[in-house]
This record gives C-alpha cells, sequence and structure tokens, in this order.
C-alpha cells in the first residue's frame, strides 16, 4: 500500500476512535444527570430520642390553662370552654364554663377515682371511672388517668417496651421512634420533627386489647425555656370519637393544691 493511503487510513481509524470516545463519553453523562443521588440522613440512636422525650415530659408538672375543646362522642358533637388544672402524675379538673362565666359541669380525675357534678341537675357522683353508673363525656375509662394528664401536659407515657426501632420519614421530614412490647401484642409509634425534636404524634396500637388511638401536638409556643403545643388532638381511630383542645392563657409549674381535685357533695 502507497504511503499516502496508509495516512488516509490511519487518520479515518483516528476520526472513529474520537467519535467512539465522544458518543461514550456523552451517554454516560445522560445516564448520570438521569440517576436520583440519595443523600442518606444520620440518625440519632433510639435512645436518645427516649431520653429527650422524657427529660421533656419532666419539665412540666402542672398546668392551668382555659382552653376551647370540641368534643366528638356518642354520635354527638360539642364545642366548650373549659378551665383545664393538670397536675403530674394523674390529677386532672375540667370545669366547663356556661354563658355567664360559672361551671356548669365540673369533672375531676385522680387516678382511677372520678367524681363530676353538674349543678343545674343538682348530679353529683363520686366513684369509680370505670364504673357504668354515669355517661362519660369522653371514653376516659380507655385511657389511663395518667396517660390523659401527661397528653394534656404536652407529653406522652411511654410504654413498657422490648424493642425499639428508628427511621427518617421523607415524607413527613420527621424521625419515626417504634416502640414494641416484650410479648409483641401492643407499640407505640412516635413522630418527631427532626430539628428541635418537637413531638408532633403518638399513637398507640394494642392488638390485645383492641384500641387504637393517636394523638397530635402542634401549634408550639415558647414558654420561658420550653416549647410547649397549644393544640391537641386524640382521636379514636376505630371509631368516630375525637377530643381537640386549643389552649389560651398557659400557665406551666404553678403551685396547685391536692384540694383542687376534690369533690365535694353540694
Amino acid at each position: 500500500m502507497k504511503k499516502s493511503q496508509l495516512s488516509a487510513v490511519s487518520c479515518q481509524q483516528l476520526l472513529f476512535t474520537i467519535y467512539c470516545t465522544l458518543f461514550t463519553a456523552l451517554f454516560l453523562a445522560g445516564c448520570a444527570g438521569r440517576q436520583e443521588i440519595k443523600t442518606s440522613k444520620p440518625l440519632p440512636p433510639a435512645v436518645e430520642i427516649i431520653r429527650h422525650l422524657e427529660e421533656v415530659r419532666g419539665k412540666v408538672s402542672s398546668l392551668k390553662v382555659m382552653a376551647s375543646v370540641k368534643v366528638a362522642y356518642n354520635g354527638k358533637e360539642s364545642n366548650v370552654k373549659e378551665v383545664l388544672v393538670v397536675k403530674r402524675p394523674s390529677k386532672i379538673r375540667a370545669e366547663t364554663v356556661g354563658l355567664f362565666g360559672s361551671p356548669v359541669f365540673t369533672l375531676v380525675l385522680d387516678g382511677s377515682a372520678l367524681s363530676i357534678y353538674k349543678p343545674a341537675e343538682n348530679i353529683f357522683y363520686s366513684g369509680n371511672i370505670s364504673s357504668h353508673e354515669i355517661k362519660l363525656p369522653f371514653p376516659l375509662d380507655e385511657l389511663r388517668s395518667e396517660d390523659l394528664a401527661n397528653i394534656l401536659l404536652g407529653g406522652i407515657s411511654l410504654i413498657k417496651f422490648g424493642k425499639s426501632d428508628i427511621e427518617f420519614s421523607d415524607t413527613e421530614n420527621s424521625y419515626i421512634l417504634t416502640l414494641t412490647s416484650k410479648d409483641g401484642f401492643k407499640r407505640q409509634v412516635i413522630t418527631i420533627e427532626t430539628i428541635n425534636l418537637l413531638l408532633k404524634k403518638n399513637e398507640i396500637i394494642d392488638g390485645e386489647l383492641g384500641t387504637t388511638f393517636s394523638t397530635t401536638f402542634g401549634n408550639y409556643q415558647d414558654i420561658g425555656s420550653l416549647s410547649f403545643p397549644k393544640e391537641i388532638n386524640i382521636h379514636f381511630v376505630n371509631r368516630p370519637d375525637t377530643l381537640q383542645i386549643n389552649y389560651e392563657d398557659i400557665e406551666l409549674n404553678t403551685d396547685l393544691p391536692d384540694e383542687l381535685f376534690v369533690l365535694t357533695p353540694p
């Protein structure tokens, strides 16, 4: 083959090699552009979140507040103004305020003890929360008074668990902490926002008793060094019973005498 012909062949091979190289580079670049690169979010240990929840709960020992309360129970709905007084571990006093500011219904819980007074009907009841002698304004018999007190104080009770798992939810941009009892019948699913670790939602799934309820917390307000939820909603998942609470004029950690949580017959 002549020299000129060899040079022409070499040029063609060189151009072909360059073309193949450019095509491969462009193809790989296109593929890289279509790939989704997911960044993993570091998760705090479950024990750290549990410790935080317990510390926050321990910072609030009492509450006195005016609240707007919406109750849906037994197919009926009501909107009332309540003066709520709560003291750890399980003392709750709720006074429904009438049009003229005087109490028209008073309920007191202290552990399993329940007292109710309706002045307009001259009805006074004192007994146990599980009694069927009087209609309750909400399924309080399915919530321990200690659990309800913790909820009203802006925190939650933790179940006795044997296993704990934590994950990050992209959709909620939150940490999801799951606690499971040793026998596996009961689970607690807790949703916590990632920045300040504020409590957003708490779900109790009890396979043994067949009851499931959830609580949501929102509209946090800074009170001193604490962030406290002004909106608390309790919802029984398997039925339409709900309790929606909006706090006003919040007083935390005030001295509340035990006499406030004792109702005597008129």
